[in-house]
C-alpha cells in the first residue's frame, strides 16, 4: 500500500516538530548556561559538618 504524497509530507512535518518540542528545553538549559556563565556541574560539593554530640541536659536525670 502506497502512502498518499499528502500524508507522507504530513508525517515528517509532524515527526519533524515531535522532534524539535522534544529538544528545545535541552537547547533553552544550554543557550542559558552559556549566556548566564553558569556552570553548574562545576560547583564543589559541600563538606559535610562534623556535628558536635549533643550536650546532655542536667536537669534530666533517669
Amino acid at each position: 500500500m502506497k502512502l498518499e504524497e499528502a500524508k507522507k509530507q504530513r508525517i515528517v512535518r509532524n515527526a519533524l516538530l515531535s522532534l524539535l518540542l522534544y529538544a528545545l528545553p535541552i537547547v533553552l538549559m544550554f543557550a542559558t548556561f552559556y549566556f548566564t556563565g553558569q556552570r553548574p556541574w562545576e560547583k564543589k560539593k559541600q563538606e559535610p559538618k562534623t556535628s558536635q554530640p549533643a550536650a546532655k541536659d542536667k536537669s534530666v536525670n533517669p
